[in-house]
């Protein structure tokens, strides 16, 4: 799966770079395990707004998502991303390189700034069944564990069919949720790279996404990821 760094590193092929501050963690706190989750029921129709950072990575990067119900329980959030590159040249032939890496998506340019449909398949918890949010098209099934108490296991599928199959472990104090995921020690993984993913993250009055910070760990490598509402 490509993420968001590799976006920007591609994109960076024209940058002169002016890097961003990244920030230590901080997040807000929101509803914790006391709320009955599956009784919530997020309204259409609302815009969030959010900041997308990653370590290293000198492109400023907005997002923004609108909610729409669906059903009793199925919601998607759909919008876009939006890559400001203010020194960037040939912006038409980096939007075609994107577009393909991403999946033929329909990258737009508007002056200096790319603009990348992203979106997000969930039910009225926000656990997402699929997802582009942080890269290509991936199917969760049953769906991304978010904000699932003690253990949880799922498949992420990517776009050309490629499964793994996750444990993830999640707590939660003051509205805070921290979650570990792991490839599943019981389920067949073949030929996947060991990586430990965790994350720090709250949720609103819906459950929908606070801020987010996702910690990624493979070998020697390690990066960090997060999304902030503004």
């Amino acid at each position: 799966m490509i993420n968001l760094k590799t976006i920007a590193l591609l994109c960076m092929a024209t940058l002169a770079g002016c890097a961003t501050p990244y920030d230590p963690v901080q997040v807000r706190s929101g509803i914790g395990a006391d709320v009955d989750l599956d009784a919530l029921r997020p309204p259409s129709g609302v815009t969030y707004n959010y900041v997308l950072e990653s370590e290293g990575v000198p492109v400023p990067v907005t997002m923004s998502l609108k909610s729409r119900r669906l059903g009793r329980t199925n919601y998607t959030y759909d919008g876009q991303m939006t890559m400001v590159l203010p020194e960037a040249e040939n912006l038409e032939e980096i939007a075609k390189v994107l577009s393909g890496v991403l999946g033929q998506t329909d990258i737009r340019v508007r002056g200096n700034r790319l603009m990348i449909p992203v979106g997000i398949k969930s039910d009225n918890r926000f656990r997402s069944a699929s997802s582009n949010i942080i890269g290509d098209v991936t199917r969760y099934t049953p769906h991304d564990c978010f904000a699932v108490l003690g253990e949880c296991r799922y498949t992420s599928t990517d776009r050309n069919g490629r499964s793994i199959n996750l444990l993830s472990t999640t707590t939660e104090d003051k509205g805070v949720w921290r979650s570990k995921t792991i490839l599943d020690p019981k389920a067949k993984n073949p030929k996947i790279p060991n990586e430990t993913r965790s994350s720090v993250y709250s949720i609103d009055k819906n459950a929908v996404l606070i801020d987010m910070y996702i910690f990624r760990k493979s070998g020697a490598n390690r990066t960090v990821f997060a999304i902030k509402r503004r």
